[in-house]
């Protein structure tokens, strides 16, 4: 009967009994927007990146806009989505890209290194290679996304703070760096503290719920 009524709604009615955690509404939703989904994971292409990985991503773009849309907000969720979703995918390869450039540089200093140590010629790119398969670090992409998200809500003192803190510097050194007090840093990064924290546990649900769509939808 549910199933039934749900089905009649359009889609901003819909998100909100999504929102509140009914299922039949997020699986109702995910299957209106699948090929939305597919359609702009299509446009993208990474060479260091698996289509799969492009898609799951574009269905955790899909979850955000579910569950963040504002009706008072957002003009449609069609619009909300659509950004969502490109904005998501965006994400995922830019860490990919990152990562990428951070291994050919240290594939490129360790072969100039064992290069000069050694008279054997060794591959260029071994190093490379080995090291694609572990491309998406599932960890890595999460605090990636995580800090994106923080960027967008912290001023940018607040985010010059906390990134200091996550590189060990002390209370004292951020504090001078800033003209502040300690006790403005302290505050600052409890604040940060406790957003990154909801953030990453936010991150991993959607990126949980993202599998199980995909291993069900596509």
């Amino acid at each position: 009967m549910i199933l039934y009524k749900l089905r009649k709604m359009r889609n901003e009615e819909l998100v909100l009994y999504a929102q509140d955690g009914i299922e039949e509404a997020i699986s109702l939703l995910v299957e209106r927007y699948q090929n939305m989904v597919l359609k702009i994971a299509n446009q993208y292409y990474g060479m260091w990146a698996e289509k799969s990985d492009i898609i799951q991503n574009g269905f955790v773009g899909l979850m955000k806009a579910i569950f963040y849309y504002k009706p008072d907000r957002e003009a449609n969720l069609n619009t909300f989505a659509w950004t969502n979703i490109h904005s998501e995918i965006k994400t995922f390869l830019t860490y990919l890209n990152r990562k990428k450039n951070k291994i050919l540089t240290e594939s490129y200093s360790f072969d100039y290194t064992s290069s000069e140590e050694s008279d054997e010629e060794e591959p260029m790119m071994t190093m490379v290679f080995e090291q694609e398969s572990e491309a998406v670090n599932l960890k890595d992409l999460l605090i990636e996304k995580t800090t994106e998200r923080m960027k967008a809500v912290l001023s940018e003192e607040e985010m010059g703070i906390f990134l200091m803190y996550t590189e060990n510097y002390t209370y004292s050194e951020i504090a001078g760096r800033y003209g502040v007090n300690t006790k403005k840093v302290d505050n600052v990064i409890q604040k940060c503290r406790k957003s990154f924290k909801t953030y990453y546990e936010e991150e991993q649900i959607f990126l949980n719920k993202s599998e199980e769509i995909l291993r069900r939808a596509v």
